[in-house]
């Protein structure tokens, strides 16, 4: 188990290597004609597949967006004062609201410079997505607040949530590959630097040992073990999605439409989306397996008691 301070540098760096990210999205994809090219070329993939796929997908993106930010901010408020952690609760909710101001900003002051003729999408700048951006970051900021035997099955709903909503995203039309990206990446920067800033100035963060619940003692140790397993999930999801699409493939649509840039553009968003959760939760600590050996630090932390 790490220590407070290892985990606020661990998450440091990873709030780090999400801005350089967001970063490279900009320069690769706003500044370059071949980014633009193919952003818009995978998003015009969507068309590819059978119109009630693309109108579920805009239904998803409706009743998920407002309601999913609303509810997991109400959740993280109502827990984390129920258990008298107001601090995790005040960073955890400040993480969210700094994400989707930062997204609005950002999305009005870069600019998207014309390199090439589009073949459908105009050049108006959309990144970083604002709807991929506060879903994110209510998602992370419920793994970051909540207890540690409940994270252990919080995170993988989290990162199957993510992983939905962004193929939503790009399966509506709603926003470029790019932007949902951006959006992910800078979520995790901000709440991932929120978190350790929480972790390194406060004491009534997240406890390190954690309060067994009826579902460490009742769920099968099998079923535990796969939802503790972030490439398995991630795998069995992205998977899935890209047999989904196939099989909903328009066998009338236009040839220009490229299914396969699509597919690529959604399969990345899906498991770098799952991999940013699933890292997130791993730095803060999930519960040990009963099978599993316990650590050094685990063991002496025992006998302290």
């Amino acid at each position: 188990m790490l220590t407070r301070h290892r985990q606020a540098l661990q998450l440091l760096l990873l709030g780090l290597l999400a801005t350089a990210v967001l970063l490279c999205l900009y320069l690769v994809f706003l500044r370059t004609a071949p980014g633009q090219r193919f952003d818009d070329i995978a998003f015009e993939g969507r068309k590819a597949t059978r119109l009630p796929v693309r109108r579920l997908a805009t239904f998803l993106v409706h009743i998920l967006t407002i309601p999913s930010v609303l509810l997991g901010c109400a959740w993280i408020a109502v827990d984390t004062v129920r258990r008298g952690w107001w601090r995790t609760g005040v960073v955890a909710l400040i993480s969210v609201a700094l994400t989707v101001v930062s997204a609005r900003f950002l999305k009005g002051v870069l600019i998207r410079p014309e390199l090439v003729e589009l073949a459908y999408s105009n050049s108006r700048n959309t990144l970083p997505s604002g709807h991929a951006a506060a879903v994110m970051a209510v998602l992370l900021a419920a793994v970051s607040a909540c207890q540690l035997s409940t994270r252990a099955f919080l995170a993988p709903v989290a990162a199957v949530l993510a992983a939905i909503y962004v193929t939503a995203l790009i399966g509506s039309g709603w926003h470029r590959p790019s932007d949902v990206v951006a959006g992910m990446s800078l979520a995790v920067a901000v709440t991932s630097i929120a978190t350790a800033t929480r972790l390194s100035l406060f004491e009534d963060s997240a406890n390190p040992v954690g309060n067994p619940g009826w579902f460490d003692k009742n769920l099968a140790e099998p079923v535990q073990r796969v939802l503790l397993q972030p490439f398995r999930v991630a795998g069995l999801v992205s998977l899935g999605a890209v047999v989904m699409l196939f099989l909903l493939q328009n066998p009338t649509s236009n040839p220009s439409h490229s299914l396969l840039s699509f597919i690529v553009a959604v399969l990345t968003c899906c498991l770098l989306g799952m991999a940013s959760v699933f890292v997130f939760a791993q730095i803060l600590g999930c519960p040990r397996l009963p099978s599993e050996p316990e650590t050094e630090t685990e063991t002496l932390s025992r006998e302290a008691r």
